[in-house]
């Protein structure tokens, strides 16, 4: 799609977000990107909707975000190459589709604003308290998940390290998986940060996972 076409999009999309009051809104991999949300921002604000901004690298960040402050909408735009993609959430983290706006639009345009350190307070959030060393372990995913392990004690490398468990997520944040022990297990949380802290705060439930085809998954 031509890139005004997709500026008039997401400025569309904007405006239909700004009826719904506050909006996070956030963006990784590249200017078309920053452009398409800062587009999608524009819409908002002159619907009299408040927008805010957040440095998160990731669609799971920004849902957090919207779960934290009680907010109703967070977009999150994604760029690889020249394809981007977007993730519109609620403020439980279910996909959200805005409605048209009917009625007068507000006289006043909305703020903007930026919440920046949202990767940190997202690993801080889920990971808690600094609970002690736990060794080494490898972190393949958002720069949020190294976070969250060094928090939880561990000493984290980007490369697989022989005994050490492997910490792996999606580019967006969501699922999590471990390779630990010869087994792999698929961890259930509303976010990968939140999938990981109960896998630390309860070793106990290892066992209860069961193994199908050489993957193990939580029952």
């Amino acid at each position: 799609m031509e890139r005004t076409q997709l500026g008039r999009e997401y400025y569309e999309l904007g405006l239909r977000l700004g009826g719904l009051g506050t909006v996070l809104i956030g963006s990784g991999g590249g200017s078309l990107a920053r452009a398409l949300a800062r587009a999608a921002g524009c819409g908002a604000a002159l619907a009299g909707g408040e927008v805010r901004f957040h440095d998160g690298t990731c669609a799971a960040c920004g849902a957090w975000l919207a779960e934290y402050y009680g907010l109703p909408a967070a977009l999150f735009v994604r760029q690889e190459g020249a394809e981007v993609e977007r993730f519109l959430l609620d403020g439980a983290g279910k996909a959200l589709t805005p409605a048209e706006i009917k009625g007068a639009v507000p006289a006043c345009a909305g703020e903007w604003d930026l919440l920046a350190g949202a990767d940190c307070a997202w690993a801080a959030c889920r990971a808690g308290e600094y609970r002690g060393e736990r060794g080494p372990a490898c972190a393949q995913g958002p720069a949020a998940l190294t976070l969250a392990l060094e928090r939880l004690g561990y000493e984290v490398s980007p490369r697989p390290v022989p005994g050490a468990p492997l910490f792996q997520c999606g580019r967006e944040g969501f699922g999590l998986q471990v390779a630990e022990g010869g087994a792999v297990f698929r961890l259930q949380g509303r976010d990968a940060l939140a999938a990981l802290a109960d896998y630390v705060r309860r070793p106990q439930a290892v066992p209860a996972f069961r193994g199908e085809a050489g993957e193990k998954t939580q029952s």
